[in-house]
């Protein structure tokens, strides 16, 4: 009888020990990388919201239980924290597998080399040896846990692994929702980075988007700006044409190139003008009317242009819908850009018109914030990135002349921006919580919204091109077109954000 009591205490003691030594290894790993760990855990499906907490906690946690295993008197309440511990590891490990929008890397210390399969079978390996243990000590009237009766004894070990499964889901459920609609800034990247597949040396970089039809994307230049690059979606073939207007002789200062099929659009808001003309020929014709000033321009359709018009006397900005048919002004809002500092450099921003929901959007470049605005100049929707800067950071000073301009550099929160059905991707100058800032010296980072409720759906890592960062980009079906430098280059899109594509319907919109 003795003699079974030894081999029971010793696989007791063996069981205890394998914890302790497993639990001291990883607890010792995760402090000496912590920051590595951090970023992990960031980067984490289910714990994004909480690594903070959980990078400190979970060490913590493991060495107190891995000094309850190691004394005799503690050593049964160490067992049972140790199979509540890897009962909630386990769970989270099957619900990534099995629920999670992505799958991180796997952690690293002793169990870098396994897969997240392998890892599942070691944690369940483990979690019956603890529940071994459990039994193996079982009755023994020391213990307040093996002192119970087995029918108690049997509830507690079942309603303890309920609850630590359980707490892995309300956290995984808690955290995707302030991921996605409560961001605290913490990015989420659905899949691993890929670097460009193809690109095209356009031999300078001064070009710009200005538009696509079917195959074919159309570049505008800063240099020669009544030129256009035609370039094919595969970057085999290139042509340019020169843009003829019928009034050429205009002090031009700000020309812009915008295609909307089968026209295009000419417009330089310093000497209020709008030419239109169609891509058959590149021929322009001025429109009449009474074109205000304006500093940016947004073609909806042949027959109507969003503008924004900066008065330095009202010190504001302010968005107006341009009817080249009525020739005037036919909407316009002058409280949709709400002031925060002086009015307007606060409320600089970029105007996109998406075509397949035929709503304008307005991405501010200090703050955290885009709108969703109709043709008719109305607000239909707000929602904010995950930065968390609100109200710009920029300082404006008068100069003698009465100018203003600021008198040091802005923090740029949303560096460039595109639509494409429903989401919205922002080029983001920012690192965020739990992120290596190594990154932004290899590439650029895009931030991915759905403006249908102004979630928040992941991010993107565009990777330089010979040491030159994104400065614009354009997105068509599951391809990102940028332009790095003088290389226009094409990159794959993810499923994961694909599929959350929305197919728009008008009417209803």
């Amino acid at each position: 009888m003795k003699y079974v009591e030894n081999i029971k205490n010793g696989i007791v003691i063996f069981v205890s020990y394998s914890y302790a030594f497993l639990f001291t290894y990883a607890a010792i790993s995760k402090i000496l990388d912590y920051h590595d760990f951090s970023i992990k855990l960031g980067q984490s499906p289910l714990l994004s919201a909480f690594a903070g907490y959980v990078a400190i906690g979970v060490p913590v946690l493991e060495l107190i239980i891995v000094l309850m295993l190691i004394f005799t008197r503690w050593r049964i309440t160490g067992l049972f924290a140790s199979f509540c511990l890897m009962i909630a590891f386990t769970a989270y490990i099957f619900i990534i597998l099995n629920f999670s929008s992505n799958i991180p890397c796997s952690c690293g210390g002793i169990l870098q080399d396994l897969g997240w399969n392998e890892h599942l079978i070691f944690n369940i390996v483990f979690i019956l040896l603890a529940l071994l243990g459990l039994i193996l000590t079982y009755p023994d009237q020391r213990y307040w846990l093996t002192k119970m009766k087995i029918l108690q004894f049997s509830i507690t070990v079942t309603v303890v692994a309920v609850l630590s499964i359980t707490s892995v889901v309300v956290l995984f459920l808690i955290s995707e929702d302030i991921i996605h609609k409560r961001n605290n800034f913490i990015r989420r990247f659905p899949s691993h980075a890929e670097p460009a597949y193809n690109k095209y040396d356009l031999e300078i970089n001064s070009y710009y988007f200005a538009g696509f039809d079917k195959d074919t994307i159309y570049l505008g230049n800063y240099s020669t700006p009544l030129y256009i690059t035609k370039i094919d979606t595969a970057l085999k073939s290139k042509n340019r044409i020169k843009v003829q207007l019928d009034q050429p002789k205009l002090p031009f200062r700000d020309i812009k190139l915008k295609i909307v099929s089968p026209y295009f659009f000419v417009t330089d808001g310093t000497v209020r003008s709008i030419f239109k003309g169609k891509m058959k020929d590149w021929k322009a014709t001025s429109q009449s009317g009474k074109i205000p000033y304006f500093t940016v321009a947004e073609p909806m359709d042949s027959i109507t242009v969003a503008l924004r018009l900066t008065s330095y006397i009202k010190k504001n900005n302010r968005l107006v819908t341009y009817g080249l048919n009525e020739k005037r002004i036919i909407a316009e809002n002058t409280n949709v850009l709400k002031k925060q500092v002086d009015g307007i450099f606060d409320t600089d921003g970029m105007l996109y018109y998406n075509n397949q929901f035929g709503k304008l959007n307005y991405i501010f470049y200090y703050r955290n914030q885009y709108l969703s605005i109709s043709p008719t100049m109305k607000l239909t929707a707000q929602g904010k990135t995950i930065d968390t800067v609100q109200v710009a950071q920029i300082q404006v000073s008068q100069m003698a002349n009465g100018e203003r301009q600021m008198s040091k550099p802005p923090l740029i929160i949303n560096k460039t921006a595109a639509v494409y059905s429903n989401l919205l991707f922002i080029k983001s100058q920012r690192i965020g919580r739990y992120e290596d800032n190594r990154i932004l010296k290899e590439a650029s980072i895009v931030d991915v919204y759905n403006l249908a409720n102004g979630s928040y759906v992941g991010s993107i890592y565009i990777y330089n091109i010979d040491n030159q960062e994104m400065t614009s980009f354009r997105v068509k079906g599951n391809k990102l077109y940028a332009l790095s430098g003088k290389y226009l280059s094409v990159n794959r899109i993810s499923k994961k954000i694909t599929d959350t594509y929305d197919v728009p319907n008008k009417k209803s919109k």
